[in-house]
């Protein structure tokens, strides 16, 4: 564990460094330090070769990123079904085409009335590959997706 300065700077001790051949040495960023809202940029882990008695640098980027809510009910599916709807497919389209302009988190919320707990997975599951396909399509980088099942009340 490395703790940083207020303005995330940090410096490992030469006695956790390799001997003279130098190795590469793996940092990973745990995302849960970063600010809320906050996501990396930057590849992470990162691997960067260092050798004894020699400086490196190995920065991470982070950005605010814009949450995306997305509340869901039965009637964006097909009844009894994880089938989507016309209108819900078309949706993740426009969506896919949004998230492409800021970083962004997708939080996914279906709301469950009477339908089973699995049904509403199964839905979710379908949900969930159909945008990250349509993303893979877009060739941005990561896209964060965050799920939730809620019962109504």
């Amino acid at each position: 564990i490395i703790t940083t300065d207020e303005y995330g700077r940090y410096s490992v001790p030469c006695a956790a460094l390799p001997g003279a051949t130098g190795e590469n040495f793996t940092l990973k960023l745990d995302t849960r330090s970063l600010p809320s809202g906050y996501q990396v940029t930057t590849e992470n882990p990162r691997v960067i070769r260092v050798t004894a008695g020699t400086l490196a640098r190995l920065n991470f980027g982070a950005t605010i990123a814009t949450v995306v809510d997305i509340d869901l009910m039965d009637s964006a599916f097909a009844p009894g079904s994880a089938e989507m709807t016309p209108a819900l497919r078309q949706g993740v389209d426009q969506l896919v085409s949004a998230l492409q302009e800021d970083p962004s988190v997708l939080r996914l919320t279906y709301y469950r009335g009477n339908e089973s707990q699995q049904l509403a997975r199964d839905r979710m599951d379908s949900l969930e590959a159909l945008i990250r396909d349509r993303w893979r399509g877009t060739g941005a980088g990561r896209l964060p997706i965050e799920r939730t099942i809620n019962r109504l009340q």
